[in-house]
């Protein structure tokens, strides 16, 4: 998804206004669940409470291995549209399943979420355990509830008001990035604003020490 695409379809939104949520930076949280998969849950983290996440967009997003999915689509290969990832025993599992999203739950929630992938996705329409590069996933009811919460901070410290943007399971080493651009603004009336950030797994400072200087030299935000 493009900018120009997010500015067009959000018309209703940009009417002038004061109010901002200026994006901080993209942060997540790393756990082992009970298949003993790593779960890295990624958030975008603003400054303001009002802020309202539209789109993720231009990803390249990667980890040691390709991303599980256990969701009422597995047989297919799984896929990354959220509403899909539902809890039921013996068959699918939330907790086991990677997805995007843009605020909304998945579970109990995943018939609500109301989070639509963009045309990155390809052919597939979001099957499979990789995300293409460039791929995006937007909030296809703006505005609305799924505004910022406040946020302590994951691995990188990162602290203020977040949206959860993706669920991401894998096995296997911990490695993993998430290289993306965000759209967000402050509600209706207010102007769209875009910011891009890397987050890694090792930390980019962990990854120097590992010789891999080239890949945190990456890490950036605006």
């Amino acid at each position: 998804m493009t900018k120009n695409f997010i500015l067009g379809s959000t018309t209703a939104l940009l009417l002038t206004g004061a109010a901002s949520a200026d994006f901080i930076g993209f942060d997540g949280t790393l756990t082992t669940n009970a298949q003993g998969n790593n779960v890295v849950q990624m958030f975008a983290v603003f400054d303001n409470a009002d802020a309202v996440a539209l789109n993720v967009f231009n990803s390249d997003i990667g980890a040691s291995s390709e991303f599980i999915h256990n969701d009422v689509q597995v047989g297919a290969g799984g896929t990354w549209v959220p509403s899909a990832s539902l809890d039921i025993p013996g068959f699918s599992d939330s907790g086991n399943d990677s997805y995007v999203t843009i605020g909304y739950g998945v579970g109990a929630a995943a018939a609500t979420n109301g989070t639509n992938l963009d045309p990155g996705f390809g052919e597939t329409g979001g099957l499979g355990g990789t995300i293409p590069v460039g791929a995006g996933w937007f909030n296809g009811n703006p505005p609305n509830a799924q505004g910022a919460s406040a946020f302590a901070g994951g691995l990188d410290g990162l602290s203020g008001y977040a949206v959860m943007v993706g669920q991401f399971v894998y096995s296997g080493e911990i490695f993993f990035s998430f290289d993306a651009e965000m759209g967000a603004n402050a509600g209706a009336g207010s102007e769209v604003e875009f910011g891009q950030d890397l987050f890694t797994i090792p930390a980019p400072g962990a990854l120097a020490l590992l010789g891999l200087g080239g890949l945190a030299a990456r890490r950036r935000r605006g």
